[in-house]
C-alpha cells in the first residue's frame, strides 16, 4: 500500500520525538500528561492531565511517545542512580474518566472522506505505543495501569498493555465498538486473549457490554480491585509490599510472560490494518452513531467532570 510521505508508520516520523534531558528529571513537562516520581515506591506515574482530551488524541500520542523516549534516555544516563525506577504507572487525573478510546470525531472525518492514510497512521501510532507499553519500553520495570474512571475501547486497550491492571470497584470498563459494527483494533484481541483465553475474550468484545471494575476483576481482565476513590492508594500499597525482593519476583514473572506469551509488533499491526479496512466500510448509520459518541467525548473533554 502506498502511503503519503507526510503520513508514516511511526510517531517518531510523524512528529519528531522531543527527549527531555535526564538532568532535568523532576522538572519534565508535557502538555497532556503529568509525570511524577514517587521515591518511596521508586515509581514513575504518567497521568493524563486535565488539559488532555477524554479520548486518545494525536496530542496525547505525541506526549506518550516523548515520555517513552525520555524515560529510555534517563535509564541510559547517570541520573538513574539518583532516581531508580522499579514501577511505571499509567493513570488519569481527569475526574470520572480514565480514557474513552479512539478519536471518534477524527474517525468520522476520515471515513467520510475515505482518507485511509490518515486513519492508518493514527492506528499504527496507537499500536506502536501499545506494544512499547506491553514491553515496559524495553526497560527493567514492572508496569501498572490504575483505572479510576471510565475506560472504554482504546482507553482500556492502553490499560491492558501494562503488566498489571488496578481498577476501582464501580468504574465502567468495556469495548463498545460493536455498536458501530467494528471491533477494538489497537490491541484488545491480543491482550484479552492472553489474559482470558480466546473464547472469553471474543465474548467480551462481541457483547459490547460495559462492566464494572469488580466484574472485570472476577472475569480475570483486572488483577487488583480497589475501593472506590482509592485506586492510587491501593496501587501504592501493592508496590510497597515486599520491597526490592518482591519487585524482583514480579519483574521475573513479567519477563517470563513475555517469553512464553510473546506479543509481536507485527501481530498488532496486522490486526489494526484489518480494523482500518472495517472502519472505512462503515455505513451512514454507523457514522451517525460515531457522531453521537464523538459528541459525548467532546463534552467530557471540555468539562473534565464526572460523567452522568
Amino acid at each position: 500500500m502506498l502511503v503519503k510521505p507526510e503520513f508514516w508508520l511511526s510517531m517518531r516520523r510523524l512528529v519528531p520525538v522531543t527527549v527531555r534531558p535526564p538532568a532535568e528529571f523532576g522538572r519534565w513537562s508535557f502538555p497532556t500528561v503529568d509525570v511524577e516520581y514517587d521515591p518511596d515506591a521508586r515509581a514513575l506515574w504518567m497521568s493524563y492531565n486535565d488539559n488532555a482530551t477524554a479520548h486518545m488524541s494525536l496530542d496525547i500520542l505525541r506526549d506518550v511517545a516523548d515520555v517513552r523516549a525520555s524515560v529510555q534516555a534517563l535509564f541510559a544516563s547517570p541520573q538513574i542512580a539518583d532516581f531508580p525506577i522499579r514501577y511505571f504507572l499509567l493513570a488519569s487525573k481527569k475526574p470520572g474518566v480514565f480514557n474513552l478510546g479512539g478519536d471518534l470525531e477524527m474517525f468520522v472525518d476520515v471515513i467520510t472522506t475515505q482518507d485511509r492514510d490518515r486513519l492508518w497512521v493514527y492506528a499504527r501510532a496507537c499500536v506502536d505505543l501499545v506494544h512499547s507499553l506491553s514491553m515496559a519500553f524495553d526497560l527493567p520495570m514492572v508496569t501498572l495501569s490504575v483505572i479510576e474512571g471510565q475506560a472504554l475501547g482504546g482507553g482500556f486497550e492502553g490499560a491492558l498493555a501494562e503488566d498489571f491492571v488496578v481498577a476501582e470497584e464501580d468504574v465502567r470498563i468495556g469495548m463498545p465498538e460493536i455498536a458501530f459494527n467494528t471491533f477494538p483494533g489497537m490491541g484488545a484481541i491480543s491482550l484479552l486473549s492472553r489474559r482470558l483465553g480466546a473464547a472469553p475474550a471474543e465474548d467480551l468484545i462481541g457483547s459490547g457490554k460495559i462492566y464494572t471494575g469488580r466484574e472485570m476483576y472476577e472475569m480475570g481482565a483486572v488483577d487488583i480491585v480497589a475501593p472506590n476513590g482509592q485506586g492510587r492508594q491501593t496501587a501504592t500499597a501493592w508496590m510497597m509490599q515486599g520491597g526490592q525482593a518482591q519487585f524482583e519476583r514480579r519483574l521475573a514473572l513479567t519477563n517470563a510472560r513475555r517469553r512464553f506469551f510473546p506479543l509481536a509488533a507485527v501481530e498488532l499491526e496486522t490486526i489494526t490494518d484489518l480494523w482500518v479496512d472495517t472502519c472505512l466500510a462503515a455505513t451512514p448509520h454507523d457514522i451517525r452513531h460515531m457522531e453521537r459518541l464523538a459528541a459525548a467525548q467532546k463534552r467530557l473533554s471540555r468539562k473534565g467532570s464526572n460523567p452522568a
